[in-house]
């Protein structure tokens, strides 16, 4: 059984390809199960009397109509799923629309610390590092990510590790003195609330050559009780649906992992790691 749970099609801002191209290739590498995790990004106004979510209701509406559709002509397993980029400020809109939606999975990400994107463009990024200090800056997003995982909103939380993507010296730092705390007191926190952790292949293929998380912070999220994990390429276009899948599989099993989850309805499905491929 082979499952990739991190997927972004052209109903993503960043993404490309037809839900059914996406299914058609998972279907040729030999995968089962697949949950595209669109970006769900939320954007309050000012005075926070409205907030503006990218996609829109309709969009997500008609984004759910064409997984149903793809479903309908492949043997393979459509999860219907979203990416949320947890902002402390869109609480009350993310729980209203998560209220409303029926999906299949929630994964919960942190791309933006007080409006700098840390994922990217590279400059903003590093940028974002520079002025408030690479210790400073992880210490943020470590914090937000705290504020996330303890809404108990999310099914998993992705690349945890993401301040590593353009400076990888952090994916180190982070788990030194203090910050090493405050990295401890997310991984308890998701093992409270049973969200899994996600592995996430793209991370060899960007400047750190190492998946998110790295293995010695699986490891340690592994030893504070988080027992499950999710397995995702991070795929914006079909031709990369799978990547380093296989690594991921081995990076779960050498941390100790012995389960992974997949999800249906938002119902957690344990799959032992004896019966997946790698």
């Amino acid at each position: 059984m082979l499952v990739d749970y991190h997927l972004h099609s052209h109903v993503s801002h960043d993404g490309s390809g037809s839900i059914e191209e996406y299914a058609r290739r998972a279907a040729e590498l030999g995968l089962s199960e697949i949950c595209l995790t669109e970006h769900l990004d939320f954007y309050p106004s000012q005075g926070g009397s409205i907030c503006q979510t990218v996609p829109s209701l309709s969009e997500l509406e008609l984004y759910a109509k064409e997984l149903q559709e793809a479903a309908s002509r492949t043997p393979l397993k459509l999860r219907l799923g979203v990416e949320l980029d947890y902002k402390p400020e869109a609480d009350r809109w993310v729980r209203e629309l998560l209220a409303r939606l029926d999906l299949d999975f929630v994964l919960g990400s942190v791309h933006n610390v007080s409006g700098w994107g840390i994922s990217g463009p590279r400059d903003l990024a590093r940028a974002f590092f520079d002025v408030r200090g690479v210790e400073r800056g992880c210490l943020e997003y470590l914090e937000l990510v705290q504020r996330a995982v303890s809404t108990g909103l999310f099914d998993a939380f992705a690349h945890l590790d993401l301040v590593k993507r353009f400076i990888p010296g952090n994916g180190r730092l982070i788990l030194d003195g203090h910050l090493r705390d405050r990295v401890v007191e997310i991984l308890d926190t998701m093992a409270a609330t049973g969200t899994a952790i996600e592995i996430n292949g793209s991370g060899w293929d960007h400047d750190p050559q190492e998946a998110y998380p790295s293995l010695d912070l699986l490891r340690l999220a592994r030893e504070r009780g988080v027992e499950g994990a999710t397995v995702g390429s991070d795929s914006h276009r079909p031709a990369t649906v799978g990547r380093h899948l296989f690594r991921s599989l081995e990076l779960a099993r050498a941390a100790g992992y012995e389960r992974l989850y997949t999800f249906e309805k938002r119902i957690r499905r344990v799959v032992p790691l004896q019966m997946v491929g790698g």
